[in-house]
C-alpha cells in the first residue's frame, strides 16, 4: 500500500494488517464488556423484581437467636432472609439474595456463600471475597422485648437466579 492510500483511510502510517488487528482487538474488547451486562457487578440499587418484607416473628420460634452471634433463616416470608443476633438486644436482618445475579446464598459456618459464583459475605452481610459484588441488603429490624418479637420490614430483590439450594 502506498502512503497516499493510508492517508485516505484515516490511518496514516499503519498497514492494512495493523488496522485489522487493532479493529479485531477493539471488537473483542467490546464483546467482553457487553458480556458483563451493564459492567457493574452488584451495584448499590435493587434491580429486577422486588418484594416488600413486613413480618413479625416470635424469638422463641428461632432458638439460634437466644445467644449473641446466633443466626436463623426466617421462613415466614416469600424472599429468603436471615436474622443475626449482634448484641443482647440488637438484631440484623439480611436478604439472602446475592446482589450479583439473584442466587440464594447459603449459610456456611459463620459466613454466607453464593453457590454460583462463590462470592462470600461475613455475618454482617459485608462482601469478603470471591466474585466481586456489593454487600447483602439489610432490612429494618424492631425488637419488642415485652412480646419477644422481631418486626422485619423493607424492600428486597425477589431473586430466583441460579441455584437455590440453600
Amino acid at each position: 500500500m502506498s502512503s497516499d492510500s493510508n492517508e485516505q483511510t484515516g490511518c496514516a502510517g499503519c498497514s492494512r494488517r495493523e488496522f485489522l488487528s487493532s479493529s479485531v482487538l477493539g471488537a473483542v474488547g467490546a464483546m467482553l464488556v457487553a458480556s458483563c451486562g451493564d459492567g457493574v457487578f452488584g451495584g448499590s440499587s435493587l434491580t429486577g423484581p422486588t418484594t416488600t418484607v413486613n413480618t413479625t416473628v416470635l424469638l422463641s420460634d428461632y432458638p439460634a437467636l437466644a445467644t449473641v452471634g446466633g443466626v436463623a433463616r426466617i421462613n415466614a416470608v416469600a424472599t429468603p432472609i436471615v436474622v443475626v443476633r449482634t448484641a443482647a438486644s440488637t438484631y440484623l436482618a439480611l436478604s439472602l439474595i446475592c446482589p450479583h445475579a439473584g442466587t440464594t446464598v447459603n449459610l456456611t459456618g459463620n459466613q454466607f456463600v453464593c453457590p454460583n459464583h462463590r462470592a462470600t459475605f461475613n455475618s454482617t452481610g459485608t462482601w469478603t471475597g470471591g466474585q466481586r459484588t456489593s454487600n447483602l441488603q439489610s432490612l429494618t429490624v424492631a425488637l419488642n422485648a415485652t412480646a419477644s418479637t422481631l418486626t422485619i420490614t423493607g424492600t428486597t430483590s425477589v431473586g430466583g437466579g441460579g441455584d437455590d439450594d440453600g
